[in-house]
């Protein structure tokens, strides 16, 4: 095989690699620029979505999203997010250890009951 044909296959064998890695199935994206820091500067606001979360409160729809994909997000160790998504759980769930060590303490436990995935999903998003 000449030069120029085996060139031509690694250039297309590198381009589905990168196709393979850039169609990775994320999370709606829609969300990643949603505005973390007024959010976990609001302690009334973020007390509202702990307790959507923990069905002690009712939910926004973004809060009713969210609490849909909480629990695959720590089993998962945020598998699925961007790097965005990952910053964005990492300053909110460090808000809610924060100002709500307790109700904290008991979304880790609905999350991860057997708290078989907790530390690997801090550990996903600590880089973020």
């Amino acid at each position: 095989m000449c030069t120029s044909k085996k060139s031509v296959i690694l250039f297309y064998f590198c381009l589905v690699l990168v196709l393979a890695e850039t169609d990775k199935d994320y999370y709606d994206r829609r969300y990643d620029y949603y505005d973390i820091d007024n959010l976990i500067q609001n302690p009334r606001l973020l007390k509202k979505y702990l307790d959507c979360f923990l069905d002690k409160g009712p939910c926004t729809p973004i809060g009713r999203l969210f609490k849909q994909v909480l629990p695959e997000v720590v089993t998962t160790a945020c598998g699925k997010c961007t790097t965005s998504q990952k910053r964005f759980s990492r300053k909110t769930f460090n808000a809610f250890k924060r100002y709500f060590p307790e109700s904290f303490a008991e979304l880790q436990k609905k999350l991860d009951p057997q708290d078989k995935y907790y530390t690997a999903f801090e550990k996903a998003i600590s880089s973020a």
